[in-house]
């Protein structure tokens, strides 16, 4: 009775923690599995390399490095590695599709999603702060940096400016949904800005459709 009493205890905390994972999941606008977490590097990646032979005047060639390794980006946290790079090969393949043909950029595949508010504080409750604590936010930073870029690319794009990421406030400053959740601000900052500086280009290249 009692060993039936902990493996039900033990089963209900681990349903809270899924629960709570998913509930991170939803502030932040990132994946929960795996495979989805590499399609969104995969299109990313696939689509820059995409646009740069379409731009350079080179043959159709999906069967790069980093599609044949794909796993850049990949973090344990995110689950199984072989779900990752699955998803890597697949999005990277969508996104050099649409780059190398001229297609509009895919906006709903940049890991973040369309609701995601990076100011919004996710922790509700002190008690799960232990939770939050083993979740990494690489991600976040990067996928925050990216849509801020995005925005102030399309903005300059639209306004007629020169190509200039390294001017605005959010790049100089990249602490844009930081919280002290996350542990060293200066990583934060730096996936910030490298995501950022991805987004800019992104929307210079092209409007999101």
């Amino acid at each position: 009775m009692i060993r039936h009493l902990k493996l039900a205890a033990v089963t209900a905390l681990t349903m809270l923690f899924l629960a709570s994972v998913v509930v991170a999941q939803d502030y932040y606008g990132g994946s929960v599995k795996a495979r989805e977490h590499g399609f969104q590097h995969g299109y990313r990646d696939g689509l820059r390399q995409g646009r740069a032979d379409l731009n350079a005047q080179v043959r159709y060639n999906v069967e790069t490095q980093d599609f044949r390794h794909a796993d850049l980006g990949y973090e344990e946290y995110m689950g199984p590695r072989e779900d990752f790079e699955q998803g890597y090969r697949e999005g990277y393949k969508s996104g050099y599709d649409d780059g190398y043909y001229d297609r509009p950029m895919r906006s709903d595949v940049y890991g973040a999603r369309r609701d995601y508010d990076p100011d919004r504080n996710p922790r509700g409750r002190d008690e799960d702060a232990d939770v939050y604590a083993k979740w990494s936010y690489s991600d976040v930073a990067m996928d925050t940096g990216y849509r801020d870029g995005l925005a102030a690319g399309l903005k300059d794009l639209n306004d007629h400016k020169d190509y200039r990421p390294e001017k605005h406030d959010a790049y100089e400053d990249a602490n844009h949904g930081y919280h002290k959740e996350y542990g060293d601000k200066n990583l934060y900052k730096q996936q910030y800005r490298k995501g950022f500086i991805r987004g800019y280009e992104d929307a210079f290249n092209r409007r999101t459709r």
